[in-house]
């Protein structure tokens, strides 16, 4: 079947995306309707002139031009660019480049077909913004949600602690006049019995009281809602007087003790006696995590960029199993053996740190052991 070319450009005119045919100077030999209008100009006028200045206004061929590629590499191109109309318009061009050989199987001319899709592309944009702001949305949710949570826990975890506060007043009320006898009839007894045996079976009863008595203490301290005394403290005076006090613990448990304080800590203002409680409970768990000795590190550092003194803790003991270390600051949540520790330590000492707007966090040591950083606002 025989096509004319007035067949050929009949059909072609009725696409409407705009294709040309150009030869290997940009000039054009063939072109439907819809170039035609893209140009503005009758179709017969514009056969033989360059296919860039009359479709784009340019005074040379495009930049990044698929129809010149086809003559360089003699495969069909394709490629999307955004432009301006006169108007100051946007609109969005896919181009595409195909080669036709001549006998000798080289490329003479090059059909060149151009599509508007700046509907497309509109819509698009439009449903990638959508896509942005519901992501946005989701995760605004998701954080509602977390705080929403949060707070549910901290009512629930208000809620215990005055159940807590009230039986841990009535066990103090009810059990700390008798262990108070009786720790003082066993120091009665060790004064008048020589027997060693005997002796050693008193001063196990004297052991057991004293825990009884520092569980009780360790509840009512986690309990009570204290108020704070703060005033202005040297955060390394405070920390070097803490330490010496349990300098000769550690020297029994062949644990050396490095100190590296930040010369440029300032002061800070705090309740002492609570941010000393802390620092007493962190080294304690340390000196527990070392049975065969070790190294206990204490650091001060400014952190700049939140505008707070930060004291780390750190030790190269057992270290806490990756399993368990969600769990630690979880009241009577505890690793040690039984009757070695309340598991409120940790507990005291988070709701020490949150009641000075500070934060406390366990970190995993290169090496094994724990660390433990304190942030207090400076």
């Amino acid at each position: 079947m025989e096509v004319s070319e007035k067949f050929l450009q009949t059909a072609l005119d009725y696409i409407h995306d705009y294709i040309n045919i150009v030869d290997k100077d940009y000039n054009i030999v063939f072109l439907n309707e819809a170039s035609s209008r893209l140009a503005r100009k009758k179709r017969q006028s514009l056969l033989g002139s360059k296919c860039y200045a009359e479709l784009w206004k340019e005074k040379s061929p495009c930049e990044n031009c698929v129809t010149g590629m086809v003559f360089v590499t003699g495969k069909p191109q394709q490629t999307i660019v955004w432009d301006t109309d006169s108007e100051g318009r946007r609109f969005c061009i896919e181009k595409f480049a195909f080669p036709i050989l001549n006998n000798d199987g080289k490329v003479e001319y090059a059909v060149e077909i151009f599509r508007d899709i700046t509907e497309r592309k509109l819509l698009e944009e439009e449903r990638e913004q959508q896509r942005l702001e519901l992501g946005k949305r989701i995760r605004e949710i998701r954080h509602a949600y977390e705080e929403l949570k949060s707070l549910q826990n901290q009512l629930l975890q208000a809620e215990k602690m005055a159940s807590i506060g009230l039986l841990a007043s009535s066990l103090a009320h009810e059990l700390d006049t008798p262990l108070t006898t009786i720790s003082g009839y066993c120091e009665l007894l060790s004064e008048e019995i020589k027997d060693d045996n005997l002796l050693g079976r008193i001063k196990t009863i004297s052991e057991q009281i004293s825990r009884c008595q520092k569980t009780i203490r360790n509840m009512l301290e986690f309990s009570r809602k204290s108020n704070l005394e703060k005033t202005q403290h040297n955060i390394r005076g405070l920390i070097n007087n803490t330490l010496s006090v349990v300098e000769h613990r550690l020297l029994i448990h062949k644990i050396k003790l490095h100190k590296n304080f930040d010369e440029q800590t300032p002061s800070l203002f705090v309740d002492g006696n609570q941010i000393q409680q802390v620092i007493l409970n962190l080294v304690n768990n340390s000196v527990d995590a070392l049975p065969h000795g070790g190294d206990v590190f204490v650091e001060t550092r400014v952190n700049k960029k939140t505008s707070s003194v930060e004291i780390i803790f750190e030790d190269n003991g057992i270290g806490i199993p990756v399993e368990n270390q969600k769990h630690i600051f979880t009241p009577f949540f505890t690793t040690k053996e039984t009757g070695k520790g309340t598991g409120l330590g940790l507990s005291i000492c988070k709701n020490i740190i949150t009641n000075h707007n500070g934060k406390i966090e366990l970190e995993n040591r290169v090496g094994g052991g724990t660390r433990f950083i304190i942030s207090l606002p400076a």
